[in-house]
């Protein structure tokens, strides 16, 4: 059987970084990559919007315009192509607003791979496939509608009683909501910056509110889609060293830290393991969220540390903040569930539902235990019989 073709387009002006990326896609087995190049910004508008590239990858410094400019660019000539940020350099705000614009990776030109790169395309392409497949049901479902109204109650049956429709509903809630979401936002800022001197203290303080509350929604459709992902997403197992996701993890939160005056602290000996690697960031970053989100303001640090058993690898995340209810253990995992000292700090109760995911997916576990007195510590399992 021939290996699958995929067509990428890159958006670069750096001829080297060109180079660097056809070498790294030139590495990967089993699937063969076209790579079509452009280095202007008029001209890669008109190649996103009308040639059959699969997948768009967007320097996000483009002479004077950066990625976020190009992807709107684009999807305003009806583009809808996923798109995957490349960078020279790591910035967390950027890769935020990189993926709340409704771009698929942000990956940073230092640390890129061939098997990273893959994985990033592929992943690209899946959501692209599922999100289309699920347009297309949408649609259709519509017009089912219009046509036989008595079909309705049997539908909306069905969508309570299978998970595969549950997660339809919720991917075309992702996607009808997020643009408007992000118009809404964008507009009252544009509103506020542009008036807020003919505004009088209640106009200026609806607007702050209608802001954080589009934020909050963007921030939950995210978390929805993230939730789901992670159940759809295949698991790419390799080998790789723990210390490296660790250090991924650390750099990531490190501004959080240095602002806060936080300790990190990780085991200075740990092994190479057999893993989903995204997987395992993913898992971290959630954990280290929640600490840093909930912590309160006595928290002074966490630490992450490493062990095994016979059939098992084990890494627990503890912090010392403002810790756990008696009754919180059993239920934080749960969709949608906060524990009560959540309350006035913004969430959407995803965040450990995602984690306890990712580690069925590796035949493991996640289960949480209070700390003596404050703080608490979050323990992941990975099975090492993973193939």
């Amino acid at each position: 059987m021939d290996d699958p073709v995929i067509k990428v387009l890159l958006i670069e002006d750096d001829e080297d970084d060109y180079v660097l990326i056809r070498e790294l896609l030139s590495e990967v087995k089993d699937t063969k990559y076209i790579l079509e190049w452009v280095s202007t910004y008029d001209r890669a508008l008109e190649k996103m919007a009308y040639t059959e590239n699969q997948v768009c990858l967007v320097d996000f410094r483009l002479g004077p315009h950066d990625g976020l400019e190009i992807l709107q660019g684009a999807r305003e000539r009806g583009s809808r192509a996923p798109v995957i940020f490349v960078t020279g350099q790591e910035d967390h705000e950027i890769d935020l607003k990189a993926m709340r614009s409704g771009a698929t990776d942000y990956l940073v030109k230092s640390h890129l791979t061939g098997p990273l790169l893959d994985r990033s395309i592929r992943y690209a392409m899946e959501r692209w496939q599922s999100e289309e497949a699920l347009r297309r049901a949408y649609d259709e479902m519509e017009l089912r509608v219009e046509e036989r109204t008595a079909e309705l109650a049997a539908a909306n049956a069905a969508l309570k009683r299978s998970s595969d429709e549950i997660k339809f509903f919720a991917y075309s809630i992702c996607h009808d909501l997020k643009n408007p979401v992000f118009a809404l936002h964008g507009f009252v800022q544009r509103l506020f910056e542009r008036s807020k001197g003919s505004l009088d203290e209640k106009g200026k303080e609806y607007c702050v509110h209608v802001l954080k509350a589009s934020e909050q929604i963007a921030g939950l459709v995210e978390k929805i889609h993230t939730f789901i992902s992670s159940k759809e997403t295949p698991v790419v197992i390799e080998k790789f060293a723990l210390a490296e996701v660790l250090e991924l993890v650390r750099e990531e939160f490190r501004p959080q830290f240095d602002l806060r005056q936080l300790h990190w602290k990780q085991p200075e000996n740990t092994p190479e393991i057999l893993a989903d690697k995204l997987s395992l960031v993913r898992i971290l970053r959630n954990l280290v969220e929640n600490a840093l989100k909930y912590g309160g303001d006595g928290l002074t640090g966490i630490q992450i540390d490493y062990s095994e058993e016979a059939k098992r690898h084990l890494i627990s995340v503890a912090d010392d903040g403002a810790g756990l209810q008696e009754s919180d253990p059993e239920k934080i995992f749960a969709l949608f569930s906060r524990s009560k000292r959540s309350r006035g700090v913004q969430g959407a109760g995803l965040g450990l539902a995602i984690v306890k995911e990712l580690a069925r997916q590796h035949k493991g576990e996640v289960w949480a235990e209070p700390g003596q007195g404050r703080g608490a510590t979050f323990y992941v399992s990975l099975s090492k019989t993973l193939s």
